[in-house]
């Protein structure tokens, strides 16, 4: 069960009036995600550039997107500009390990951890195209 101070950290954090915070604690998975909010922080998920070319964004390779394990892209540990191109596709293995965390099961084990940005690329009537490899690191 949730620690309740952990609890009243969370509802300050949302800012959530009282009818939604009881809403959102009536919700058995919120209580589990938070039973695990720890955890989150000694993870980081890192998206770093491997190929790259035409890129409007200035993606460099060995340009790093990381996250925390929450999911929270860290503006300070990431390019000055991302291509939201770049981040569409990062955004849903950024969730599956935060569901993974969550879940108790390892989440540095991502079967398919190299991502495209959405552009097609020159040759098929795009811009570029920039490939990232994704890995999630213990902090």
């Amino acid at each position: 069960m949730a620690d309740e101070a952990m609890l009243n950290v969370v509802k300050a954090t949302l800012g959530y009036t009282d009818a939604q915070w009881e809403t959102w604690k009536s919700n058995p998975r919120n209580l589990e995600i938070v039973d695990h909010i720890g955890e989150l922080q000694n993870y980081r998920i890192v998206a770093e550039v491997t190929s790259v070319y035409g890129c409007g964004a200035g993606h460099k390779v060995g340009d790093r997107i990381v996250y925390s394990g929450d999911g929270t892209l860290l503006c300070k540990e990431s390019p000055d500009k991302i291509c939201f191109g770049l981040l569409a596709p990062i955004n849903p293995v950024a969730e599956a390990v935060l569901n993974k965390i969550c879940s108790g099961e390892d989440p540095t084990r991502i079967a398919f951890n190299n991502l495209h940005c959405v552009d097609v690329g020159v040759d098929h009537g795009g811009w570029g195209e920039a490939v990232v490899q994704v890995r999630v690191e213990k902090v």
